[in-house]
């Protein structure tokens, strides 16, 4: 018995931590540059949920209210069990770039390199004398070309785009003094009842109370603005007590249970790994790759052949059973899919009528690695 009681203990303590995986959460937070701004939505349960029965709130500036240009209906969509859903400021125009108010949320065309300070003239460095690099603006306004870089690519991880304009929505243009909050039904009840999680504090505004622009961690750092937070691995579901929620009750934000990285990383979106997953998944996701896991990612080799190819058909030759292939085009959309359900180690692809140019190839196998090849058709 002596043997068996530790076994005992830390399975209800697992029990224990998972026992509250019963209802969708906030699984990420963007606050980046200008209207790089972006919410994703995790599914713990076991079950496919609704979307359209949940709808996303903005307190702005210590507000206790969210009127309804403040609040906005999630798509009616399903969500998977233990998949997320990403919703983007739909601000896509490129045509108003070099507006002040309506900058477009980037897209992975924005111009990268060194990094100037506007003062000095004089580039920036990191504490290790390192000289930076990032998107290049003008005149407050930033600049793309033509060369894509996904790091660069908020607009690819959208599973959908909310509130084309402000002055009917702006539910999704939080700030840092912004409380934002997840719903179950269309609007938020008198009594509040039907909160589902809050980032920030409902009825605060840290400018006035903290005399910062955002809400801050324990060493006075901003969570709310500038940065990407991302919700921690053992957290089961969202924040509503209204002691921790609301500001009259007591309520105060300092980052609990999430981890805070840069500002405009983008690289979290898209997938969420949570001990409410009956398997651990990767931190990243990648729009051309899928997730990305250093120990699982191109330990399986392969071979495509032709490579130019200008045949029509794709022959793939690997060391383990195929189970799927995907191709994606240069800016990271998927454009073929196909299943290998004899798990054989070759396989052709037919690829259609594809266009000359770059592709990816991304081979997935049977003990759950995956590893990539550039292709280029002719």
């Amino acid at each position: 018995m002596k043997k068996l009681l530790p076994l005992l203990f830390f399975s209800l303590l697992a029990l224990t931590g998972i026992a509250q995986c019963d209802d969708l959460f906030f699984s990420e937070y963007v606050e980046g540059y200008a209207n790089n701004k972006a919410l994703e939505i995790y599914n713990p349960t076991g079950n496919t949920i609704n979307l359209g029965d949940y709808a996303i709130a903005r307190f702005s500036n210590g507000s206790t209210v969210a009127g309804n240009t403040k609040v906005i209906s999630l798509p009616s969509e399903m969500l998977a069990p233990e998949d997320v859903f990403v919703v983007v400021v739909d601000l896509r125009d490129t045509s108003l770039w070099d507006s002040q108010f309506d900058k477009p949320v980037w897209n992975g065309y924005n111009v990268i390199d060194t990094i100037y300070d506007n003062v000095t003239g004089e580039a920036v460095t990191d504490t290790f004398g390192n000289i930076l690099i990032g998107p290049q603006y003008l005149d407050g306004s930033a600049i793309f070309g033509t060369e894509y870089n996904e790091q660069y690519d908020l607009q690819c991880k959208a599973d959908a785009f909310l509130c084309p304009d402000y002055a009917t929505n702006n539910a999704m243009y939080f700030n840092g003094n912004d409380a934002v909050a997840l719903i179950s039904g269309s609007e938020v009840a008198l009594d509040g009842s039907n909160i589902v999680d809050v980032i920030g504090v409902i009825g605060e505004d840290p400018e006035v109370t903290l005399m910062q622009d955002a809400w801050v961690d324990e060493f006075g750092g901003w969570l709310t603005k500038d940065k990407t937070l991302v919700r921690n691995y053992d957290v089961t579901t969202g924040r509503n007590d209204f002691s921790e929620v609301i500001s009259t009750t007591g309520g105060s934000f300092t980052g609990e249970g999430w981890t805070k990285n840069r500002k405009n990383d983008f690289s979290y979106l898209g997938i969420h790994n949570s001990v409410c997953n009956l398997d651990e998944v990767p931190e990243k996701y990648s729009c051309s790759l899928g997730p990305l896991s250093s120990s699982g990612v191109n330990l399986t080799a392969f071979e495509i052949y032709p490579n130019p190819n200008g045949i029509g058909e794709l022959f793939i030759k690997a060391e383990e059973a195929v189970s799927q292939v995907e191709i994606f085009n240069i800016i990271g959309k998927r454009i073929l899919l196909e299943s290998n359900t004899s798990l054989l180690q070759e396989v052709n692809i037919n690829l259609g009528n594809l266009q000359a140019g770059s592709y990816l190839v991304k081979v997935h196998f049977s003990n759950k690695h995956f590893s990539v090849r550039k292709l280029i058709i002719e």
